[in-house]
């Protein structure tokens, strides 16, 4: 599985996708606040050019996280079945179990280095462009980025499977909204009526970014992730995922007749 692991690295490395994305990203971060400071040099008293607003921002909108998951994965491996490159590892005589493992490790670690670059990048520009220091909406935002790693990276597991399973990558997208927004948003509506279905709902990192975190301009933050019950649901929940969608993907991978 090493093995896999540095050749996937390695093509990963010399090629374009990740820089892109992480380009992309990086570019997103800094634009925003760049409109942020524009906005503030040409309107008087502008309120919003602050780096609590823009770390807000963020915090307010954690499930793009997943997104930035789904958006990875594809951009790394949405080819392979029209490359042939898993009907070519297969008949090289790698186990599937490694494939699939593998394919997940190098997500994980490609992702890990885009997050590496993007929050210096969002962070460094908002402290040069904007006003006032924010520490306290920076380390909120931080503690909350760290506290959802483990549901993005099941994300991208999921993805993973997806893509394993599924020839086209618009099936890939199709399936993975499904899961992550789709399943959690009919549970929500659903739990208004039937309490079983609103505690498992409760669970669903989609829901519980949406309707357990808060961020203001006023400084009062009430985020799922500052207690300890909060932080523990955030760790457990994403932990869930990645077993389940792994457990899935190996299943399914193995009965996967791939030509």
């Amino acid at each position: 599985m090493l093995n896999y692991i540095k050749s996937e690295l390695y093509r990963i490395a010399h090629g374009r996708e990740i820089y892109l994305v992480t380009a992309a990203l990086a570019g997103l971060t800094l634009l925003m606040n760049l409109v942020l400071f524009i906005f503030d040099r040409a309107t008087p008293d502008f309120p919003y050019a602050t780096v609590q607003f823009s770390m807000n921002t963020l915090i307010s909108s954690l499930p793009a996280m997943f997104l930035v998951s789904l958006v990875m994965v594809n951009f790394l491996f949405g080819e392979e079945y029209r490359n042939g490159t898993l009907k070519n590892l297969v008949s090289f005589g790698i186990p599937r179990i490694v494939f699939f493992v593998g394919k997940c490790t190098v997500c994980l670690i490609c992702l890990a280095a885009c997050l590496a670059v993007v929050l210096p990048v969002y962070i460094g520009s908002a402290y040069l462009l904007l006003h006032e220091p924010g520490f306290l909406s920076v380390s909120v935002m931080l503690r909350g980025v760290a506290a959802n790693i483990p549901a993005s990276a099941a994300s991208a597991v999921l993805a993973v499977t997806l893509l394993c399973l599924l020839k086209k990558e618009i099936n890939v997208v199709i399936w993975w909204m499904a899961i992550m927004w789709g399943i959690p948003t009919a549970s929500f509506f659903i739990g208004l009526k039937v309490d079983i279905v609103e505690k498992i709902s409760e669970w669903m990192p989609w829901n519980y970014l949406q309707y357990e975190v808060a961020a203001n301009m006023s400084g009062v933050y009430k985020c799922l992730w500052e207690t300890p019950s909060g932080l523990a649901k955030c760790i457990i929940a994403g932990l869930a995922g990645i077993i389940i969608f792994t457990a899935a993907g190996i299943a399914g991978f193995r009965k996967k007749e791939i030509q």
